[in-house]
């Protein structure tokens, strides 16, 4: 290789470190500063964490909680905690592990993103991550950043299963699922999703009878692969909750919280059942469930809900008098979204009047099903966990993943137009936009919401 090749090969390699060096010291910045915020370790379940993790340790990892927060985390907690450590300690040395996990999580999303779209994108996308979201909630004991980022794995593989079908993939599927799922129980709906969308795949091909033997089978080990594994691995979880609280997928927030109207409401109701020695024990009306939400309220209050839930995420993030102290999610999800909602009908429309157009219906319905039904239950569930934007944060990765693929199609990069008789491509504005909007929120996040901001809610 010549030595001009050799230099600027070198150059390039020196400038990339530089500009990753740069960003790291910020966002280690950023969490210093956040870190003093975050001084109550009773608030937003830390405590919790800790008590689980706490137990973990002293039997082994016997113990895996009472249904509401998920063992995974305080596992992963518990192999640092020392007996010699008081709660202040262990609190202050648990920020520090989250902020170490959340730096090993971006250096995992990096590799992905940058193996699988163009490198401006990707450095949006993982700037976009780091400085919106991981950034603020990284001095924290809480579960979030591993949530989030076992979530998105497994949607990207459940993705990318559905375009390819391999069955090593599938396997992956269902670990991951199971991983985000023992993490925070949210995961088994995205799994149920998927397979859902190969019943789809097996009434297209029936009803244009494609069907083969061969493709049934295939279906069926897609369909079927990634539900065993994710019940195998979590089995002995399932079967202590059928042992203890009577249903194999028993969770306080699932099975009782949701159903209350606020915070106060569920929080009330909770103090009286543990008084009384159980949500058993008290009468059958008073035990929250769907059957008896459905019967104390209207499809008006339902759908009042949904929106009081998109008016406080409006609120945490798009309220611009109070912005430098909320999320700075706003810009980067309604930029998103616009991006989504214009390039909709190009990739539908534009060189896409193909015969086997349907062959893909399956994959667009796991997105719109993912995206949808996700969205809905985390707007639900606003009114309970608070106005902060800690659940729906839960689906910024998944839709920074599938802009990518929207911006990187044939039929978007191929957009271009004329400005003083030089081409320009639609593309190239996008990411200008992407950028621009990014680093204002950044700019705001180191000189403002790091120190003032509670990343918690």
């Amino acid at each position: 290789m010549p030595a001009s090749i050799q230099t600027k090969h070198l150059g390039k390699t020196l400038l990339a470190a530089g500009i990753a060096l740069f960003f790291l010291v910020l966002y280690l910045d950023v969490a210093q500063k956040q870190s003093p915020v975050n001084n109550d370790l009773t608030r937003s379940d830390q405590s919790a964490y800790m008590d689980i993790a706490k137990k973990a340790y002293q039997t082994r990892f016997q113990y895996t909680g009472t249904r509401n927060q998920m063992p995974l985390y305080p596992w992963i907690q518990a192999l640092f905690y020392s007996p010699e450590m008081d709660d202040e300690a262990f609190f202050q040395q648990g920020k520090q592990l989250n902020v170490a996990l959340s730096l090993a999580c971006l250096l995992a999303l990096g590799i992905v993103f940058f193996h699988k779209f163009s490198k401006i994108y990707a450095f949006y996308a993982i700037l976009a991550i780091a400085f919106t979201v991981f950034a603020i909630k990284s001095p924290f004991f809480q579960v979030e950043i591993l949530f989030y980022t076992l979530f998105a794995f497994a949607f990207m593989l459940s993705l990318d299963t559905l375009i390819s079908p391999k069955w090593h993939k599938s396997v992956g599927v269902g670990v991951l699922f199971a991983l985000a799922h023992f993490s925070k129980a949210s995961g088994m709906p995205g799994l149920l999703i998927f397979i859902s969308c190969y019943g789809i795949l097996f009434l297209l091909k029936l009803f244009s009878r494609s069907l083969n033997r061969e493709q049934v089978r295939q279906i069926l080990v897609h369909a079927l692969t990634p539900l065993a594994v994710f019940m195998i691995l979590l089995l002995p979880y399932f079967q202590e909750s059928k042992e203890k609280y009577g249903t194999y997928f028993y969770n306080i927030n699932s099975s009782r919280l949701m159903w209350y109207d606020s915070w106060d409401e569920a929080f009330n109701a909770t103090k009286l059942a543990e008084e009384q020695g159980g949500w058993t024990n008290l009468p059958a009306e008073e035990i929250p469930s769907l059957s008896n939400y459905l019967k104390e309220h209207s499809p008006g209050d339902m759908i009042a809900r949904f929106r009081l839930g998109a008016k406080h995420l409006i609120w945490s993030g798009c309220n611009y008098q109070f912005s430098p102290y909320t999320f700075g999610h706003c810009s980067q999800v309604v930029l998103s979204l616009i991006i989504f909602a214009l390039s909709l009908p190009i990739l539908l429309f534009k060189g896409s009047r193909s015969k086997n157009n349907h062959k893909n219906v399956h994959i667009a319905l796991y997105i719109l099903l993912f995206f949808i039904l996700y969205g809905l239950s985390f707007l639900w569930f606003i009114p309970i966990s608070g106005r902060g934007p800690r659940t729906i944060f839960t689906l910024m990765i998944p839709l920074l993943w599938t802009i990518g693929f929207i911006v990187h199609s044939p039929q978007m990069q191929s957009l271009q137009f004329k400005l003083f008789q030089r081409t320009i491509r639609v593309i190239d504005i996008t990411y200008v936009l992407m950028l621009l909007t990014l680093f204002y929120e950044i700019y705001q996040v180191v000189t403002v919401r790091a120190a003032e901001l509670y990343g918690g809610k």
